[in-house]
């Protein structure tokens, strides 16, 4: 029977029991030991274990058949956000087997409890709780630096940029930035070169401009290497602009997108430090493109142009898609995410991921005011993160001084474990 378990955020957990009746009525009479209490008998992975698979299911045999209803709420597997989203297999009474829902984080501690309110069939319960420890194979990714990113989106968003309008030598100055910070921390230019240029007219103007995306790459390996990941940003922004005593305002877009295109970077410097040093150890991993977008704020040009009329990678063997649009005001509000209904698994794969967790939020969002766009479009499953507009937006005052770094941060640590359970989850996050 299924028996569901209300979670929230968007979507219903399902925990599974698979209940083998084979034993008779009398079997408590002939010694079946259905009427003591459940006492734990074995159960793997091991207390203390370490370097578990990341991919590892918990089982647990009991001394006595268990009374399904009460398994869902008293076994459970804890980890650094508390309880791990789990499908709850009961196979022939005697044995519960805990499946996460995706890939456990790295290098962590995890705890099994076996809460004293499991009854066996006939209703009896352990006299206390029991619980054991395990930890995982590799790493767990190292925080983002405060220091680095607002040193980063210091030079990005400075006077000098000029706001890096859209298609202008500005804005090509700051995708040579981009490339150099993709060189140095030894990313991959894909084939085509790590500058993409291409030619577009603006939505808003209906000029014609010339911008480039900037694109570099992270190898996977194994049989999951010819699959991919995006993970984008835009980086330009509206640049000079009247203002209403008639003088030209620099625009600096802080916000919108320095915030999202120095988040880019950061996860792109730790995601290959973590590769290169083992941090990441499962033989099979997906390969990973960051790009960050041009020409944004005329239309999606950049973005769109990727998606629809020049692929740097396969679309039909890219599983997921990362954009991170103003990311820069989470301050006391939610990290809002868009996409949950692209992929039946996204909600689980947060949730998960969240430590230490964030209030986390799924409005209704627009439809095309970002380039998660056309990804979507072509039938790639996305997430958005957003932490709102607000009355700088697209104004002079859209400023470094105003941007919440720790609560970047914490936006880029759960992106990373998010990216990192991306990488080796055996199915893309459509598959739920």
């Amino acid at each position: 029977m299924d028996v569901p378990t209300s979670r929230g955020f968007g979507c219903r957990g399902l925990v599974l029991v698979l209940v083998a009746l084979s034993v008779s009525a009398c079997g408590d009479v002939l010694g079946t030991g259905s009427s003591k209490a459940p006492e734990v008998v074995s159960f793997s992975p091991g207390a203390g274990t370490t370097e578990v698979s990341v991919l590892e299911e918990v089982k647990i045999r009991f001394s006595s058949d268990l009374d399904p209803s009460t398994v869902a709420e008293s076994v459970r597997l804890e980890g650094g956000s508390g309880e791990v989203r789990t499908r709850k297999l009961l196979k022939g009474l005697k044995e519960v087997i805990l499946q996460p829902t995706d890939p456990l984080d790295f290098g962590t501690t995890y705890r099994v409890v076996v809460k004293s309110t499991l009854l066996s069939r006939v209703g009896n319960n352990p006299a206390t709780d029991e619980s054991w420890e395990f930890s995982t194979e590799g790493r767990p990714f190292p925080s983002l630096e405060v220091d680095s990113l607002r040193h980063t989106l210091q030079l990005l968003a400075h006077d000098s940029m000029r706001g890096r309008g859209s298609g202008s030598q500005d804005e090509l100055r700051a995708a040579y930035f981009l490339d150099d910070r993709f060189g140095a921390y030894g990313l991959h230019p894909p084939p085509g070169g790590s500058l993409q240029g291409f030619q577009a007219v603006s939505r808003r103007t209906d000029l014609g401009l010339t911008s480039q995306n900037v694109v570099a790459t992270i190898p996977g390996a194994g049989p999951l290497s010819d699959e991919w990941i995006v993970v984008g940003a835009h980086y330009d922004h509206i640049g000079l602009r009247e203002q209403a005593d008639g003088t030209l305002g620099i625009n600096n877009g802080a916000d919108d997108n320095g915030s999202g295109t120095v988040l880019l970077l950061e996860i792109a410097r730790i995601f290959q430090s973590h590769v290169q040093s083992q941090g990441i150890p499962p033989p099979s991993r997906r390969s990973v493109l960051f790009a960050a977008f041009g020409a944004e704020e005329e239309g999606l040009l950049g973005s769109c142009h990727m998606a629809l009329e020049s692929p740097v990678v396969p679309l039909g063997r890219t599983i997921a898609m990362m954009n991170f649009d103003m990311v820069g005001r989470l301050g006391e509000g939610l990290l809002q995410v868009g996409g949950l209904d692209t992929g039946g698994r996204w909600a689980n794969i947060l949730v998960n991921s969240s430590r230490p967790a964030l209030f986390l939020d799924n409005p209704p969002l627009c439809q095309a005011c970002s380039d998660f766009a056309c990804f979507r479009d072509q039938g790639v499953p996305y997430l958005w993160f957003f932490t709102g507009l607000h009355d700088q937006y697209h104004t002079p005052l859209d400023d470094v001084e105003r941007i919440d770094f720790q609560g970047l941060a914490a936006i880029g640590g759960l992106a990373l474990r998010v990216l990192g359970r991306l990488a080796v989850m055996p199915e893309g996050p459509a598959s739920g």
